[in-house]
């Protein structure tokens, strides 16, 4: 049995550059051993790039429809609320960690600078 994973925006963002690392856990045996979810905070991100094209749009919202969706909630507002209050982190990311935190999920993220200080969730980084 697997483990419960929210992936971060940046790992999407590595997978769409090409980095293996990454692209390891895009495979689909990865894919069906774990529970893979996402805050709804990472396809706000993903597909608000200026520069996207119709074509990378229509790949980007493929790619999200095969991950649970988690929705914010009032639950997970405020959790948010506290860790950016806690640890003053950027909203995005607090709502990543809030939602994280709400799934006893690990956050696997390449962001490591800014999430490692929040104690209230299991940090997973992909490049170890």
């Amino acid at each position: 049995m697997g483990v419960r994973l929210l992936y971060d925006t940046n790992i999407f963002l590595y997978y769409y550059a090409g980095n293996l690392n990454a692209k390891k856990y895009f495979d689909t045996g990865f894919l069906g051993e774990n529970r893979i979810i996402i805050s709804r905070i990472v396809r706000l991100e993903l597909l608000s790039f200026s520069k996207l094209s119709l074509r990378e749009e229509n790949i980007i919202r493929e790619m999200l429809d095969q991950f649970v969706m988690i929705p914010l909630n009032d639950r997970i507002e405020d959790i948010a609320i506290y860790l950016r209050r806690k640890y003053s982190l950027k909203i995005p990311d607090a709502i990543i960690a809030a939602t994280a935190y709400d799934t006893s999920s690990a956050l696997l993220t390449a962001d490591i600078d800014d999430f490692k200080r929040v104690t209230e969730i299991k940090i997973i980084n992909p490049f170890r």
